[in-house]
C-alpha cells in the first residue's frame, strides 16, 4: 500500500520550517531591578515600586508577623510606610550580586524634627526574569511588635 501525504501537510512542514520566533525582550540584570526598585522608593512612586515584584513576590521584614506575598501586599506595605512617614528616603550603601540574588546594604531614614530615625538595613532579593520574586529585609526593630 503507497501512502501519499497530502499537499497542505507539506506546505505546513515546509512553512513551519521557515518560521522564525521573535526573540524575548532580555530582562534587566538583577542589580539594575533593586537599584530602580531604590529610586522608586526614594521618589515615593508606588507604582513602579510595585511594578518591580512578581506576582507572587514573597516579603518578609523584621517588623512582619508572617511574610506577605504579591503586588497588593507590596502595595499595602509600601503605602502605609509613605503614609506614616512622608520624608522617608533610603540610601545604599553596597550591593553584593550572585546571579540572580541581590545583597543589599542600606540606611532608611526619616528626618522631621521630633521623628528623626536612621536605620541599617541588610536586604536580600532574588530576581528573576526582570522582577522580584523575594524581598527580605534584616533590621533591628527596637523590640516592637510585629505588624500584620
Amino acid at each position: 500500500m503507497k501512502f501519499v501525504v497530502p499537499p497542505s501537510i507539506v506546505t505546513i512542514a515546509l512553512l513551519s520550517g521557515c518560521a522564525t520566533v521573535a526573540p524575548s525582550k532580555p530582562s534587566a540584570p538583577p542589580q539594575s531591578v533593586i537599584e530602580a526598585k531604590f529610586a522608586a522608593v526614594n521618589r515615593h512612586a508606588l507604582d513602579e515600586i510595585v511594578n518591580l515584584y512578581s506576582p507572587e513576590a514573597q516579603i518578609t521584614a523584621s517588623d512582619f508577623c508572617q511574610p506577605r506575598h504579591g503586588r497588593e501586599d507590596v502595595r499595602r506595605t509600601y503605602k502605609a510606610l509613605f503614609d506614616a512617614f512622608p520624608n522617608i528616603s533610603v540610601e545604599v550603601h553596597e550591593y553584593v550580586v550572585q546571579g540572580d540574588r541581590v545583597a543589599v546594604r542600606v540606611n532608611i531614614r526619616n528626618k522631621p524634627p521630633g521623628f528623626a530615625f536612621d536605620v541599617p538595613i541588610m536586604n536580600f532579593f532574588t530576581v528573576r526574569n526582570g522582577l522580584i520574586e523575594s524581598d527580605e529585609g534584616r533590621f533591628d526593630n527596637g523590640g516592637r511588635r510585629c505588624s500584620p
